[in-house]
């Protein structure tokens, strides 16, 4: 068998067995409660893996190397700084939400937000964040799948992208969450051990078949080629993007509804432990894969072994098809495929909590009958529009992690203030939540806007390369200590008050 069948074989052998999960996770979804929150069962090695699994996906295994090509060392200042992430959403999240949970009938990030501040206003503005970071964020993953395939397998971006997203909606609309968290576990340890076998492949292939002698070769070539910057502390971006980025992805882990929710799956308080112990170690693996075969494709590039890449979210795809061996290419592609799959039913599943429970909530202030065939049915409109998206952003040649990141900054200049503060300060008020929600769209859409157009000649950019979405950020902190201070104290149930104290 030829290394490209190997890979093929692989590749198919894994995504059954995960579409087995998917009808497995579907004989198991009886209910809307099964479908959002897993009937709130999840143990705590399952949901760790699940919440690592979602944060790394399309992003960070195909946006993490595509920004180290293009920009070097800074992206290492995203990618760490998301492990202090992990840690600050455990300690200001978890239990809360937990507690929150136990107490109401909670199985959205908008049904919490508008239990905490006792607003339809703030669901409803919660609900629309969501909406557009869902997009964002699943049109990150269908790039990702849609370049890797068409990469792969020589087809086109549009048809592979399609393709891709057909498959999800098939696992996603059936399984529920119940399949993206098992699928999570799988997929979760096998991009930790890749990651540990890629990063010795990538420093022995700079170093002449030597794994100590990779990172002088690397440094030393950079440096003989002009681009000393980028193996500097700061990279290509310099020290103000990687400052904003530290900012951004320090905090803006505790805002991330896709990992905030599945603390209303936990089954008790001792999964913030072992969050902890389990989530920290496997993405600091994740990191070896997202720098070493970011710098490895480049060293290559620039040594003049291999021709330039078209696009720079092509680097971990080409490195594995061309320097890995062809069986942990396989599994890798496996991994990655199933990743996208499960990342995209957690996005898609939050998306569709907003259709079936928030919006009926707000608008016409009560449930709906059929929750579970409306969440199913939303499921396939989002999937429709966020590969519309894709497709969009894709011809306006936004990287992966780019893309990734914006998704990331709108979410946490939305949510951070409201959740992670917001949940353990009873001061905090609904006008202060609203006001922090709207600042934060407003800042994050709107310089991404004056940033991109006109194209060629943009009204306005941020000095230094800072993040839009820390500036965001920081704008909505503000906005909610300030407002919730101006405006009088919120009288809270006494339940709330009991949460807030957990």
């Amino acid at each position: 068998m030829d290394d490209y069948s190997l890979i093929l074989w692989t590749i198919a052998a894994y995504l059954v067995s995960c579409l087995l999960i998917g009808a497995w996770a579907a004989s198991k979804t009886k209910s809307s409660r099964d479908f959002f929150i897993a009937g709130k069962s999840v143990g705590p090695v399952l949901l760790a893996f699940a919440a690592f699994s979602t944060m790394m996906s399309g992003f960070g295994f195909i946006g993490g190397p595509g920004l180290v090509y293009k920009f070097g060392v800074s992206s290492f200042w995203i990618c760490c700084p998301a492990i202090l992430g992990f840690v600050v959403t455990s300690l200001l999240v978890a239990k809360r939400f937990k507690a929150f949970s136990d107490l109401f009938d909670i199985l959205t990030l908008p049904d919490a937000v508008a239990v905490r501040y006792q607003s339809r206003l703030c669901r409803f503005l919660a609900a629309l964040v969501i909406l557009l970071g869902v997009t964002a964020y699943l049109g990150t993953n269908i790039l990702a799948f849609g370049k890797v395939a068409s990469t792969f397998f020589d087809i086109d971006f549009t048809w592979a992208a399609i393709g891709g997203m057909t498959v999800v909606i098939l696992y996603a609309v059936f399984g529920g969450i119940i399949a993206g968290i098992y699928t999570d576990f799988v997929q979760g340890l096998i991009m930790a051990v890749a990651s540990v076998a890629l990063f010795w492949i990538a420093l022995t292939t700079v170093g002449n078949d030597s794994f100590t002698a990779g990172p002088e070769n690397l440094t030393r070539a950079f440096r003989e080629h002009g681009l000393g910057e980028a193996v500097g502390p700061w990279g290509l971006l310099g020290p103000m993007a990687c400052l904003g980025f530290i900012f951004l992805f320090a905090l803006g882990g505790s805002g991330q509804p896709q990992i905030a929710t599945k603390y209303l799956m936990q089954k008790d308080f001792r999964t913030v432990r072992w969050n902890l112990l389990i989530i920290a170690p496997a993405y600091t693996l994740c990191i070896l894969l997202w720098m070493s075969v970011g710098f490895a494709m480049k060293y290559l590039v620039i040594t003049g072994s291999h021709e330039e890449l078209s696009d720079a979210d092509h680097a971990a795809p080409v490195f594995l098809l061309e320097y890995a061996p062809a069986w942990l290419a396989g599994i890798v592609f496996s991994g990655l495929f199933a990743a996208i799959m499960s990342t995209a039913d957690s996005f898609l599943n939050i998306g569709a909590g907003v259709f079936t429970r928030d919006f009926p909530k707000v608008f016409m202030r009560r449930k709906v009958a059929n929750e579970l065939s409306l969440a199913r049915t939303s499921t396939v409109l989002l999937a429709v529009a966020a590969t519309a998206f894709a497709l969009w952003a894709k011809n306006h040649g936004d990287l992966i992690a780019i893309l990734g990141t914006f998704g990331w900054g709108l979410f946490a200049a939305a949510f951070v203030p409201i959740v992670a503060i917001g949940f353990n300060w009873k001061r905090a008020t609904w006008q202060g939540a609203a006001a922090a929600v709207v600042i934060g769209i407003v800042t994050n859409v709107g310089l991404d806007l004056l940033s991109k157009y006109p194209q060629g000649e943009p009204v306005y950019t941020i000095p230094g390369s800072v993040s839009i979405g820390a500036v965001a950020l920081l704008a909505s902190l503000i906005t909610l200590i300030a407002v919730s201070f101006l405006t009088g104290p919120q009288k809270l149930d006494k339940r709330i008050e009991a949460a807030i104290d957990a």
